[in-house]
């Protein structure tokens, strides 16, 4: 008896588990921007302020990362979620936001990739920012294994 008690407790523990953690299937949005001329000081400051709310806000979102060019007229932004539902997620907080107004005031975007396994929500939820969807086919990334194995 104790022994099936165990294996119940195991198996309704693995299943609640599983239905709060989402699957590991990162989703990689790789955007490419100019800095509108004479904003550079403040779109720096502005991604401070976003990166805290989304970090405080998202946690499907792995990695969340503002890079500019040394005279600070270009910016690469490179958004790595957990999984669709994380990027989904995301653009559900952003599009339409006091956030997506003030971000546009600083940024002009040049072109946006997704690349990982995307599903049609989430391409749905794209659609006004790109259309340029590139699926996983070789490679390795260490890291993400090592998350994968953990998560999963």
């Amino acid at each position: 008896m104790k022994k099936l008690i165990v294996l119940t407790v195991l198996l309704i523990s693995s299943y609640s588990w599983s239905m709060h953690h989402e699957k590991v299937d990162p989703i990689f949005f790789a955007i490419d921007f100019n800095v509108i001329a004479g904003k550079e000081k403040e779109a720096k400051n502005f991604t401070y302020k976003i990166s805290k709310k989304v970090k405080k806000t998202e946690p499907l979102t792995i990695g969340y990362e503002y890079s500019f060019s040394p005279d600070g007229t270009k910016m690469y932004l490179l958004e790595t979620y957990r999984n669709n539902a994380g990027a989904i997620a995301h653009m559900e907080n952003f599009v339409g936001s006091e956030w997506e107004k003030e971000f546009f005031e600083y940024f002009e975007l040049k072109s946006f990739s997704v690349l990982g396994n995307s599903n049609k929500k989430l391409k749905k939820a794209l659609k006004d920012y790109t259309d340029d969807f590139r699926t996983l086919e070789g490679g390795f990334h260490r890291l993400h294994e090592r998350v994968k194995k953990r998560l999963n």
